[in-house]
């Protein structure tokens, strides 16, 4: 660990020893890998593999909420009644409502060739977004 680490404190858990710093410009936020998830942090696995705090993290630009009983796809069990951090929609058609670790999950296991929509089956309007979204899709 560098000695600029030593001294970061992580904006998730408080302690010492943060050496992932926030890609925004002005923000001096910094946190650990293992405490990125919890604290809503996003990591883009794309060059320029950029992260981002909480407070500056790239969301959805969507306006869609999803229906009262809406179930995610993957794992059937229901979704929030609105779109937040652990709550994605697929931006092709609007309607897919997943968990942000059901994605997650598919992502690695369908790697990027097999990657795509399971309602709408977009692939590439959904990889891009889901990329951008700190979503990890292996190339393989």
């Amino acid at each position: 660990m560098g000695l600029l680490g030593f001294f970061q404190r992580c904006c998730v858990c408080g302690q010492r020893g943060a050496t992932i710093m926030c890609c925004m410009e002005g923000c001096d936020r910094c946190f650990h890998l293992p405490c990125a998830k919890e604290g809503s942090c996003v990591t883009q696995y794309i060059p320029p593999y950029r992260s981002f705090c909480p407070e500056d993290r790239p969301e959805q630009d969507v306006e869609a909420t999803p229906e009262p009983g809406t179930d995610c796809p993957i794992c059937m069990e229901p979704v929030e009644d609105r779109k937040t951090f652990r709550t994605l929609v697929c931006p092709a058609c609007k309607r897919a409502w997943f968990h942000r670790d059901c994605i997650q999950g598919l992502a690695m296991r369908s790697g990027l060739l097999y990657f795509l929509c399971p309602l709408c089956r977009n692939r590439m309007l959904f990889a891009v977004e889901m990329f951008s979204l700190g979503i990890r899709i292996p190339f393989r």
